[in-house]
């Protein structure tokens, strides 16, 4: 996370948060498969060929079947669109399955966009991910829905498929063009999962710190601490004392502040524009099948 911007690997940086959920990935086994991917793609675009024909072989290699991928064209796994099953969320699992989700999809997109030359980053709704493209010919940046051909999707078709407020658009909880290291926060919600899943509530709180000054307002990391104190408040105390009278004095000012810190996490989300409402589990397709040329 403390490399210089144009020291980041968008694909380095996931498999390595995907060692972490699961120590058996393979990161340079994964990192040889992208980079020959890449290599496949500029061999179609061709040598010297701009980076619109790049953007459309990218596109040609992940969802057209051909002897580039086996003819297995990467696809939207609709049993677990959302990726709510973490493992399903793993870079090396979207490799080999060639089924993906609105996390993995777009997390590869990217990594093969940055092999690419093209400028290409990462970009959040309510439970769903995609792709900010620049446009380096009409210096325009456009939204690609990699669960649906990486095709454009505008910002008001995205909004209308999953509400969320302006509040937390202007506050950059969603649709913002993130920034490499805030994208890279991003990526690494798959630590928190795997911290919450152990149970281990206090490193998730830990994780959650330290990806805090990289994007303060990636919404994993706003309501970590509301989650991870409730968890604490449970192992801690609920289990072991039946009313908060039982509890030890000794030990009530941290259960105090735990109390403290479910609405105050919330309340702070809130204040930015989140909602619990925010989206209605559909994400959105693209609108425009010819995309830009």
């Amino acid at each position: 996370m403390k490399a210089p911007d144009d020291k980041i690997d968008f694909a380095k940086a996931k498999l390595t948060f995907d060692k972490i959920y699961d120590p058996t990935t393979d990161i340079a086994g994964r990192l040889k498969d992208i980079d020959g991917m890449a290599q496949t793609i500029r061999t179609m675009a061709g040598p010297s060929a701009p980076s619109r024909l790049r953007l459309i072989m990218l596109r040609k290699y992940i969802y057209d079947a051909g002897t580039w991928n086996d003819n297995r064209p990467f696809q939207y796994d609709l049993s677990d669109p959302f990726g709510h099953k973490p493992a399903n969320r793993l870079l090396s699992n979207y490799l080999v399955t060639h089924r993906g989700n609105c996390v993995s999809m777009p997390i590869l997109f990217v990594a093969l966009a940055q092999r690419l030359g093209l400028n290409a980053t990462l970009s959040t709704a309510p439970n769903h991910m995609f792709v900010k493209y620049m446009d380096d010919v009409t210096g325009k940046t456009i939204n690609l829905e990699t669960t649906s051909g990486a095709y454009p999707a505008r910002d008001v078709y995205i909004r209308q498929n999953m509400p969320m407020t302006d509040q937390a658009i202007a506050n950059g909880i969603y649709m913002k063009t993130l920034s490499k290291k805030e994208a890279l926060a991003v990526m690494a919600d798959i630590v928190l999962d795997r911290e919450f899943a152990d149970r281990h509530y206090q490193k998730a709180w830990d994780v959650a710190e330290v990806l805090q000054p990289y994007y303060p307002n990636n919404l994993a990391v706003l309501l970590a601490p509301s989650n991870a104190a409730l968890g604490l408040i449970q192992e801690e105390y609920l289990s072991k004392y039946p009313t908060k009278a039982d509890i030890p004095p000794q030990l009530l000012d941290r259960f105090n502040l735990l109390e403290q810190t479910v609405p105050g996490a919330l309340n702070h989300a809130y204040a930015l524009g989140w909602r619990e409402t925010d989206g209605d589990e559909r994400p959105p397709a693209a609108e425009d099948a010819n995309g830009p040329q």
